[in-house]
């Protein structure tokens, strides 16, 4: 079963036996229309193709709670093996997206009674046995949720944990499922965050918790009260059933300087220590140098290498993974060059723009057209995942350590050449247009280079005649649990100068050694 274990210090995802990194894509879901959900079953299928096109790995499929129970226990899994189907006829993988919480809009259990119905219609329409989430104000919310009330819990605790039944009944020998994503951000009340009348629920159960526990703070409680009252219990009785790694995806940006997360009933310390079965926190980490009143983007941000690494950072939390779990879908080199940071530097296990047919924060530049032809982002972003799939489980299991290093320009666009010491060994990258690279110090005169449009060099008294006949470059892919041959390498010997210089035109892998 996909797992994760401690391997070269850290931990690492594990799937099929070998270290793992999604690299995926998210596809949309409001195409799901309650009451015809078997009729629109197939509204996304275009997208597996063109996911395979890209390079993708793996697929994040949003599964609503709607969806799965769509009457009080009556379940139904028609979705969830349709979405297995079709990314085991296109080789993908898939982290499934458990939406019972929709934090990225107007409330919490739907957006409309359409394709944004999250909750059952059952909860969404009986609102006295599962009351709503009150505001500062005393006003109830009919499409928020309060999870101080014992029956939604019941419900979404039963139903969560079907869902993980049906997972192992119809995939624990497969293992295409790989991780659950559980719920979309957290929030009490959405996606107006900065109110502090929304910062937590003041219904009269949460009221009396709050003062029963002693809390003073309104984010302090909401994220204490969501995380232990709610989704470790979710996650807890999934567990039990079938322990794949379960995770958030939390929104970038800040509310208070103390807590990690961007929304009120987000704190990454928090859920990581009341709730043990959630494997690691991500981060929704959107750039834009201008936002517009509308939360598009006006101006392409030229993030710093600095810069793309500052949320990440910030979610180095404990025993946290930081992984980026939305990011630009278009067309930027922010995406491809966060991709290396994170896989490479960080040890992400997911890294996911959001979503094949929509671009954001960029508006109007989706990686898939409606006839399902790839455009705008989706060729840079195959380039990316196309040259780390040619080596995944290397750089997924080095990762984070003194032995990979990855290089790129500072800024978007522009001519590097850096020369780095890689656990004892001096290599100097050279790259333009974007270009990048990852070098994997394996052991004393071996390497493993990752990248394209940059160059590699080594320098070593060796690199003369005759000694030089020792000298081996490999252009190869990884596959079957060995290397393959994949064309030939591009490279020279300067003996003036005993230099060796690997050239990465195209994404592409190559193994050095003499």
């Amino acid at each position: 079963m996909p797992h994760f274990e401690v391997a070269t210090g850290r931990k690492v995802l594990y799937v099929d036996g070998r270290p793992f990194t999604a690299l995926g894509v998210e596809i949309p879901w409001w195409d799901l229309i309650y009451g015809r959900y078997k009729e629109t079953e197939t509204a996304y299928d275009k997208l597996y193709p063109a996911a395979e096109k890209i390079g993708l790995n793996t697929l994040k499929v949003p599964i609503k709670w709607s969806m799965v129970e769509p009457e009080k226990g009556v379940y139904d899994f028609s979705y969830v093996d349709h979405a297995k189907s079709m990314a085991e006829k296109h080789h993908l993988k898939l982290v499934l997206n458990w939406f019972g919480h929709y934090a990225s809009g107007d409330g919490t259990i739907y957006g409309n009674l359409t394709g944004e119905l999250y909750a059952p219609m059952y909860i969404v329409e009986d609102y006295k046995t599962y009351p709503r989430a009150v505001d500062a104000d005393g006003v109830a919310h009919h499409n928020a949720a309060s999870y101080d009330y014992e029956p939604i819990i019941e419900r979404e605790t039963r139903a969560f944990r079907a869902f993980m039944q049906h997972i192992k009944d119809v995939d624990s020998k497969t293992h295409t499922i790989v991780m659950i994503q559980v719920e979309n951000e957290i929030a009490m009340f959405g996606f107006d965050r900065q109110n502090h009348k929304l910062w937590r629920d003041h219904s009269p159960a949460a009221n009396k918790r709050f003062a029963d526990v002693g809390f003073t703070d309104d984010l302090k409680f909401t994220a204490w009260d969501l995380s232990y009252n709610w989704i470790r219990r979710i996650t807890d009785a999934g567990a039990e059933v079938y322990p794949l790694p379960f995770f958030h995806n939390y929104v970038g940006g800040k509310v208070a300087g103390w807590m990690v997360g961007g929304a009120p009933g987000e704190d990454v310390e928090t859920y990581l220590k009341n709730c043990p079965n959630i494997s690691f926190i991500g981060v929704n980490s959107y750039f834009c140098a201008e936002w517009r009143p509308d939360y598009s983007c006006e101006r392409e941000s030229q993030a710093t290498v600095d810069e793309l690494r500052e949320p990440l950072l910030r979610y180095r939390v404990g025993r946290n993974l930081p992984a980026i779990t939305e990011i630009n879908s278009g067309v930027s080199s922010i995406t491809s060059r966060l991709a290396y940071i994170a896989v490479g530097e960080f040890g992400a296990p997911i890294f996911a723009p959001w979503s094949l047919t929509v671009s954001f924060p960029e508006s109007n530049q989706p990686y898939v057209l409606n006839d399902g032809s790839l455009a705008n982002g989706a060729f840079a972003l195959r380039d990316t995942y196309n040259s780390l799939s040619k080596a995944l489980p290397q750089i997924s299991y080095y990762a984070g350590t003194d032995k990979l290093k990855v290089f790129m320009s500072g800024v978007p666009g522009g001519r590097f050449s850096r020369t780095e010491d890689i656990n004892g060994a001096k290599v100097t990258v050279t790259g333009e247009n974007d270009g990048k690279a990852i070098v994997i110090h394996l052991s004393g005169h071996e390497f493993l280079l990752v990248g394209y449009r940059a160059s590699i060099s080594f320098n070593d008294p060796t690199f003369v005649w005759p000694e030089m006949k020792s000298i081996q470059v490999e252009k190869v892919y990884w596959s079957d649990d060995r290397w393959n041959k994949d064309g030939e390498p591009t490279y020279g010997v300067d003996q003036s100068k005993k230099t060796l210089e690997v050239e990465l035109n195209t994404p592409q892998a190559v193994r050095v050694s003499w």
